[in-house]
């Protein structure tokens, strides 16, 4: 069975192989396959699938969700503004059981590429700190350092820009 896409972008999954190949492109679409490799469509309901997959569905782990950091110029200092951000990051990872954790520092283009580089992954590494201490496993966070090549604003060399100035984390 094809389930909608939370986008709603288009998608498909081929069932079967060659000339018997059935194309399950709309959502809720589904197919059969019996002993002798025969393949049929079948269309459930929306209500139909999520009673047939229902407990598939509930043992998913939670989507994803992602958080962005800002810190202050040359610092490992989250701004002000950031606070409450940082405080739902750190309520969220709290409640999922099992979490991997992606942190990756950024900084703006004030400075060397040497510097930046150091900057960003010490950034990054404040926060796995800070997740490490709500229980999380430090085995269970990747966290990496981009300085200045992933800029969310592109700017010119030496330009400051306070929203390149962050770490992105995604909760898995």
């Amino acid at each position: 069975m094809l389930l909608p896409e939370e986008s709603s972008a288009p998608t498909a999954v081929i069932v079967g192989e060659g000339a018997s190949a059935l194309t399950l492109d709309r959502p809720y679409s589904a197919a059969t396959v019996d002993t002798a490799g025969k393949i049929d469509r079948k269309s459930p309901t929306a209500a139909e699938a999520n009673q047939t997959f229902a407990a598939a569905l509930a043992a998913q782990p939670p989507k994803p969700i992602s958080f962005t950091l800002y810190f202050e110029t040359n610092s490992t200092q989250i701004t002000p503004a950031s606070r409450p951000q940082l405080e739902a990051l750190m309520a969220e990872a709290a409640r999922r059981q099992a979490v991997e954790v992606q942190v990756t520092g950024h900084t703006d283009r004030v400075g060397s590429d040497t510097d930046n580089d150091r900057l960003s992954q010490q950034r990054a590494e404040s926060v796995r700190t800070m997740l490490v201490q709500t229980g999380i496993k430090a085995t269970f966070i990747r966290a990496v350092g981009r300085g200045e090549r992933e800029p969310l604003v592109p700017t010119a060399d030496e330009q400051p820009e306070a929203r390149n100035r962050r770490v992105e984390v995604i909760l898995r």
